[in-house]
């Protein structure tokens, strides 16, 4: 079962700064300092099976196993043929508190010759394992280690471990951070972190495992964010065997969907090795501190309100889409102006309502809408490129803006670096101010030189010193070629830069 909420767009207002930074450690984490981990496994597996080691933790772990009265795990060691017997050890020892704390109190050596001998040998492998990043941080069952029960939280088992941690941190952090704030938001991460770490130790007390993974953290974040919107509805997206659609419903009811979820998993799939334990944890504790952050007034309703807002205007744009689908361009017209009159800066709707003008080769329409679309201030790359694309269509029917109005577009991809943009502004080289665009077109040629586009920066140059010869940016223009190319002859003579 998935049920993810998709409830509020992700844009500049709303973007989650503190879980864009959650994202980014996650992955500097595992594509960092646990990318090696895999070799160093490899080295440490290599050093045991090359030791002494074997030859006296075999018979101690048979003798621990016995003392433990855990049959289930004796039955199934004495099935591993003997050459492979210090291997299994070297694997299945590595997390197990208990099984180390023996050896070293050396209870379970029957000579005392043996103990020391192991004694000698074993610095040599715990060395080995503390090269090991993953194991230096995550958390091992029966062991209670504060600075584990978090560190643990940034390790992944896997690229796709990681991806579906990330993807549902993504989720509800966009919800939850702009519903309580950074800084609180990193606090109920973190204290989630350690309450499903805290679950999780006290479920598999005694037990010889290990967990890894933000999922615990996540699930933190689930409780709190059903509880802090609590009977607001929401948005979401479910999948259930083979069925999966959106719902509306108030985010409370998430609750004991999800924390039934996992407790039924703990009880029914435990044998699955994945944290169901934790998951519950963290949902708990996530629900226990969205509760003191509402009861202490520490929750942005106005951004839930405009979430809520933005919400039912889902349904309006989902049957505009079909219209479009269907070529009913009225009626997605009136649907679209309607969402635009409430939202004007959003971008898909001004692009809708452009593409239905030009769909209906309304080219008065087309030419104030394609404005509008301009007009929105966007760092977007793939808003961006429609702009680019619509300005073109633009140019192409006849229907340019305003030279003033092309260049603040200009100045305004200029500023934010958009330099692809900034020449499709350019590029028709038409305006009353030539002087303007003259500046312009060396400020594209600096932000080519900048970003290292050497072949750009010196198009850029020619371009400026063919289109405005009389500007003094040409003459600056002409000194760099100049400089760039060993003095050639570019044009009249290089006037001196002041």
């Amino acid at each position: 079962m998935l049920i993810l909420p998709l409830h509020h767009p992700l844009s500049r207002a709303t973007f989650p700064l503190v879980t864009t930074v959650l994202i980014l450690v996650n992955v500097l984490v595992f594509f960092g300092w646990q990318s090696g981990d895999e070799a160093a496994m490899a080295r440490t597996q290599q050093h045991y099976l090359q030791s002494d080691l074997g030859r006296y933790e075999v018979p101690a772990y048979e003798r621990y196993l016995l003392g433990k009265r855990r049959m289930d795990l004796l039955e199934q060691f004495k099935h591993v043929p003997a050459s492979a017997q210090p291997g299994y050890v070297a694997t299945h020892t590595l997390t197990d508190i208990a099984f180390i704390a023996a050896l070293r109190s050396g209870e379970l050596f029957d000579d005392e010759a043996d103990w020391n001998a192991w004694k000698v040998a074993r610095p040599a492998y715990d060395a080995q394992i503390d090269q090991v990043f993953t194991l230096r941080h995550l958390l091992r069952s029966s062991e209670i280690d504060p600075w584990r029960m978090v560190s643990s939280a940034f390790l992944h088992g896997g690229i796709v471990h990681l991806l579906g941690n990330m993807l549902f941190l993504l989720a509800l952090g966009l919800l939850v951070e702009g519903a309580i704030g950074s800084g609180r938001f990193l606090g109920v991460y973190l204290l989630g972190a350690v309450g499903a770490s805290a679950a999780s130790l006290m479920w598999r007390w005694g037990e010889a495992g290990a967990g890894l993974g933000a999922s615990g953290a996540v699930a933190g974040l689930m409780g709190a964010f059903c509880v802090v919107w609590g009977r607001q509805p929401v948005r979401f997206f479910y999948w259930v065997g083979v069925v999966f659609d959106y719902v509306r419903a108030p985010a409370i009811w998430l609750l004991p969907l999800w924390l039934g979820w996992e407790v039924w998993n703990l009880i029914a799939n435990d044998h699955l090795e994945i944290g169901f334990d934790a998951h519950a944890g963290g949902i708990v504790s996530g629900a226990i501190m969205g509760a003191v952050l509402v009861a202490t007034g520490q929750v942005r309703h106005d951004f839930i309100r405009d979430a809520g807002t933005q919400a039912r205007t889902d349904g309006r744009w989902q049957r505009a889409q079909l219209h479009l689908c269907r070529m009913q361009l009225a009626e997605a017209d009136r649907l679209l102006e309607e969402l635009a009159l409430e939202q004007p800066a959003r971008f898909d709707v001004r692009l809708a309502l452009y593409r239905v003008a030009r769909n209906g080769q309304r080219s008065g329409a087309m030419a104030g809408r394609g404005a509008r679309l301009l007009a929105i201030d966007t760092l977007d790359s793939e808003e961006v490129r429609e702009q680019i694309a619509v300005l073109a269509e633009l140019d192409a029917a006849a229907l340019a803006p305003k030279p003033s109005d092309r260049l603040a577009l200009a100045r305004r991809w200029l500023d934010a670096a958009q330099l692809d943009a900034a020449e499709a502004a350019l590029l028709p080289g038409s305006g009353n101010d030539p002087s303007e665009q003259a500046r312009l077109w060396f400020r594209l040629a600096l932000g080519w030189r900048d970003q290292r586009a050497d072949d750009a920066h010196q198009r850029v140059l020619r371009l400026l010193t063919e289109r405005y010869p009389q500007q003094p940016e040409a003459d600056k223009a002409r000194f760099l070629l100049a400089e760039l190319i060993g003095q050639e002859e570019i044009g009249p003579a290089v006037t001196v830069l002041r």
